[in-house]
């Protein structure tokens, strides 16, 4: 065998113990359902809906149910690390804010660039817009209790 060859060979070879050692890694690691919430909130509801209030989000009292259902009550580590707090996508992924507040402020124009009658109701907005995917996303977001501190 001569040195360019022995050369691929051990670079193959190499390349093979290190997909191995991920792919065994990869299998064994378990998800538990505790790993994806944080055990308290990141951040306190008053606040989010105080920032709501002060940028003019429409139908705040809606709005805010929309952000903690997303999040799981701002406890789903998913949306929560990145600051996601209605848990808008680009593509396939989850959208990063490099603060919450910055999550609202998209939510802020996104309603100013869909809602455009003020006088439709907001759940049907939301149904009519899909909004979300899930058939029963506005049942759901309806039975969602905001605790005021």
């Amino acid at each position: 065998m001569n040195k360019a060859a022995f050369f691929i060979f051990c670079l193959a070879f190499s390349f093979s113990c290190f997909a191995q050692k991920d792919s065994v890694a990869v299998k064994h690691k378990v998800t538990h359902s505790h790993d994806k919430y944080y055990t308290k909130p990141r951040i306190d509801v008053n606040d989010v809906i105080a920032y709501m209030d002060s940028i003019g989000i429409k139908h705040s009292e809606v709005v805010i149910k929309q952000a903690l259902l997303e999040t799981g009550h701002f406890r789903a580590r998913l949306l929560m690390d990145r600051n996601n707090l209605f848990a808008f996508r680009f593509t396939k992924h989850y959208m990063r804010f490099s603060h919450w507040e910055k999550s609202v402020d998209y939510y802020k124009n996104w309603q100013d660039r869909f809602y455009t009658n003020d006088k439709e109701d907001y759940y049907l907005f939301l149904k009519r817009v899909r909004y979300a995917r899930a058939k029963n996303y506005i049942n759901v977001l309806k039975q969602v209790r905001v605790k005021k501190n």
